[in-house]
């Protein structure tokens, strides 16, 4: 085979490769445009003549396309349903371009930082409820430790996880610290009070270039936790008294 040939065989390689990176970046993008999430954040005016953005709960900037015009206050705090656009061009250069739906002003007295751990929290537990790992390792970096056989025998154990309380202990702009209590339930188990467990963890987010992430976890240990039919009892009145609702996934609904 002659030099010639073997360069034509080498561009040829690369233009399949190229033309093919191209095809799998549009399917995703495609996969990504039609999928609708639910989101919260603050509203945003950077120093761009008539723009606003928003900075969502998760930390990720995003640049809606139909935000309309009662909602462009900055330091204004929403709730919305959104697509990605991936395929929009924008002059802007600021963030993920979205559009929105179903735009909402949030009045309710929770501080920003906590909003954001409950935000992720309820996507970490999610992921428990779909038994997803990927799901999981996308806000939870120290489960990226964990093999697929490891989480599989773990979360057998457990189904129907429930945020009850959230309390944050420190906060700054690169990272959230708090604790939280949780339920769950036992697959093929029971306990002295039936089937529901209680569990509570300590945890540190971060802020990293693509949003806040949980770093570091660990149990209540100045506080371990004594299940009881009153000890339930009362952090399920707590969290009403606090939020209006004893499962957090069901919060934006109630504010």
């Amino acid at each position: 085979m002659n030099t010639i040939t073997k360069r034509c065989i080498c561009l040829f390689s690369i233009l399949m490769l190229t033309v093919f990176s191209h095809i799998a970046l549009a399917a995703a993008d495609i996969s990504q445009t039609n999928t609708t999430f639910h989101m919260t954040g603050q509203v945003t005016a950077p120093s761009i003549q008539g723009f606003y953005g928003i900075i969502g709960d998760d930390g990720v900037k995003y640049q809606p396309i139909n935000l309309p015009r009662k909602f462009k206050k900055d330091g204004l705090t929403i709730q919305f349903d959104t697509k990605l656009k991936a395929n929009t061009m924008s002059t802007f250069q600021w963030g993920k371009i979205i559009e929105v739906s179903n735009v909402a002003q949030i009045t309710s007295s929770i501080a920003p930082e906590e909003r954001k751990a409950i935000h992720l929290l309820l996507k970490r537990l999610d992921a428990f409820n779909t038994k997803d790992l990927e799901k999981l390792q996308e806000v939870d970096i120290v489960s990226r430790q964990l093999t697929k056989e490891q989480f599989d025998s773990w979360i057998a154990k457990y189904d129907h996880f429930t945020l009850l309380y959230v309390a944050i202990s420190d906060a700054d702009s690169t990272s959230i610290t708090g604790s939280c209590y949780y339920t769950r339930e036992l697959v093929n188990g029971m306990t002295l009070h039936g089937n529901t467990d209680l569990a509570a963890m300590t945890f540190t987010l971060s802020q990293t270039s693509s949003g806040w992430k949980l770093t570091e976890s660990g149990s209540l240990s100045n506080q371990p936790i004594q299940y009881s039919a009153d000890t339930f009892a009362a952090l399920k009145e707590k969290s009403l008294k606090k939020y209006n609702t004893e499962n957090l996934a069901t919060l934006w609904q109630s504010i």
